[in-house]
């Protein structure tokens, strides 16, 4: 019997996850022009500073987690979440793989006048021994194949309420015609919001989402930023044909007197809560 999409197994749901991460990587690994940098993120980690860039999230957020709680931020950047969370009097424990964005993160905690314990592994870690009242990982798991036992871990050592914030749609999603134009094929998109609520709910966990928007199609940005951020999307190599080809046709279908505007990314982000499984 085929799979019931609406009702699928926990394995089923982690099966098609797996798939759909596979898909992108392997599309990547063969159009992307430039060899993969040591650090992804160097180039942009100023962009996840706190206030670099508009937080939708933040008030959920902040309702959610209660001053004094100690959370776990998994992904957690260059400080979006973190720094303001330890305004509010959080202890928070950061966990960001990235060399740039923990920089960027120290900076930011510092010039705020906060502490924020940040560790440079990857989740799940081995031998961590920290549990959190509250968990977060915004916008951190799109890409994560295992995502099985990467929310087990989350659940582990968390004591109170789990927490995911997803777009809409995955990494470049708004620029789906740009990509297919250029490279001639479709672009696979990675799991989003309705594939992690579908995955929570064949986990048989007991969640609630809340969701906030824009209510903008579209972004008016400077030209040469607005290039580049396409460029990192659609993985061109600078000055190469498909760049030209990139640029033409985003002046074409986008392009403004004062720049470019782009296709907005995350039209509705889902801020996710969840109860984790209860501990032995």
């Amino acid at each position: 019997m085929p799979m019931n999409v609406l009702r699928p197994t926990e394995e089923e749901a982690l099966a098609a996850w797996a798939a759909l991460v596979a898909a992108d990587a392997e599309q990547v690994a063969r159009v992307r022009e430039p060899e993969p940098p040591a650090d992804h993120y160097g180039a942009i980690a100023h962009r996840f500073r706190p206030g670099a860039l508009e937080s939708l999230e933040w008030p959920v957020l902040d309702a959610l987690i209660a001053p004094g709680e100690t959370v776990l931020d998994i992904g957690a950047g260059g400080g979006r979440f973190a720094v303001p969370l330890a305004k509010k009097g959080c202890r928070v424990v950061a966990i960001e793989p990235s060399e740039a964005m923990r920089r960027t993160l120290t900076a930011a905690a510092d010039e705020a006048g906060v502490a924020v314990e940040v560790h440079g592994v990857r989740w799940p870690a081995a031998d961590w021994r920290v549990d959190a009242d509250v968990s977060l990982a915004a916008h951190a798991c799109y890409d994560i194949a295992e995502i099985g036992p990467f929310l087990d871990a989350i659940e582990r050592h968390t004591r109170r309420l789990c927490i995911g914030v997803f777009a809409q749609f995955g990494r470049g999603a708004a620029l789906a015609p740009l990509f297919e134009a250029v490279h001639g094929e479709p672009m696979q998109t990675l799991p989003a919001l309705k594939e992690f609520t579908a995955l929570l709910g064949a986990r048989n966990r007991r969640f609630e989402v809340r969701t906030v928007s824009k209510g903008v199609e579209e972004e008016l940005t400077e030209r040469e930023e607005a290039f580049e951020l396409a460029r990192r999307m659609l993985w061109l190599a600078p000055g190469g044909a498909k760049e030209q080809r990139m640029r033409e046709l985003m002046e074409a279908w986008w392009g403004r007197p004062e720049g470019i505007a782009l296709p907005v990314q995350r039209r509705f982000i889902g801020i996710v809560s969840w109860e984790p499984a209860r501990r032995d």
